[in-house]
């Protein structure tokens, strides 16, 4: 009966380290940024089809560097008022969770948040739709600042506890994105770059993106 007794209570530790493991794997398929065919497989950083000039050759100030131990790293260019961004690939909202996302920074000033989407009219829905396919309509509480070290970051969704208001938009929800957004650099002196601070050439960089998800019954909806 001891025995017994033993290996069930083993089988259930097991069970729950399992199962623990599953829900710390990050959602996101290329968070370092090493994807040996495409170092940026997984994130957005073309926003030509939206038309908007702030963000027509966003693409062209986002690059993948290499920083000794860190390996890959991604580095963002400000190019004006409009500022520098990378999102990720649309991910599924499961309701019932609540969502976790940390990362390494470097520099800013910098906005992160999640973006909540619909399907945008006319699209028949799908397993994996590209950006252009919804249509923003939620923001969870952003995180702000800057740091002239590598910083970790954390930010979640919801982040704030939900008034009714908040729900009734989250149950419109198909997808979230990981929305990283950096601001003109003008706004920011980092130690002794204050000439790269003037001419609005500061560099922003972030690494080791990660995604998790963990049960909350505030996001059943």
């Amino acid at each position: 009966m001891k025995t017994h007794y033993s290996l069930t209570l083993h089988l259930l530790l097991g069970s729950l380290l399992l199962s623990l493991s599953v829900n710390a794997q990050s959602l996101l398929p290329n968070g370092n940024f090493d994807d040996p065919s495409d170092p940026l497989k997984g994130w957005v950083t073309d926003y030509e089809w939206t038309g908007n000039s702030y963000y027509i050759a966003n693409k062209d100030f986002v690059h993948v560097e290499q920083d000794g131990g860190r390996k890959n790293i991604v580095k963002l260019v400000s190019p004006g008022d409009g500022g520098v961004k990378i999102e990720s690939i649309p991910i599924k909202l499961e309701p019932g969770f609540r969502y976790t996302c940390t990362l390494d920074v470097k520099g800013g000033p910098y906005r992160l948040y999640f973006s909540g989407y619909r399907w945008a009219p006319g699209v028949p829905p799908n397993d994996n739709p590209a950006i252009a396919d919804l249509r923003p309509i939620y923001k969870s509480k952003a995180v702000t600042g800057s740091s002239p070290d590598w910083t970790k970051v954390t930010f979640e969704l919801p982040g704030v506890k939900l008034s009714e208001q908040a729900l009734s938009h989250l149950k419109h929800v198909r997808f979230i994105t990981i929305y990283l957004w950096f601001l003109k650099g003008s706004d920011l002196e980092i130690g002794t770059k204050k000439e790269a601070v003037k001419n609005n050439d500061t560099a922003s960089y972030i690494d080791n993106v990660t995604l998790t998800k963990t049960p909350d019954e505030s996001m059943n909806f």
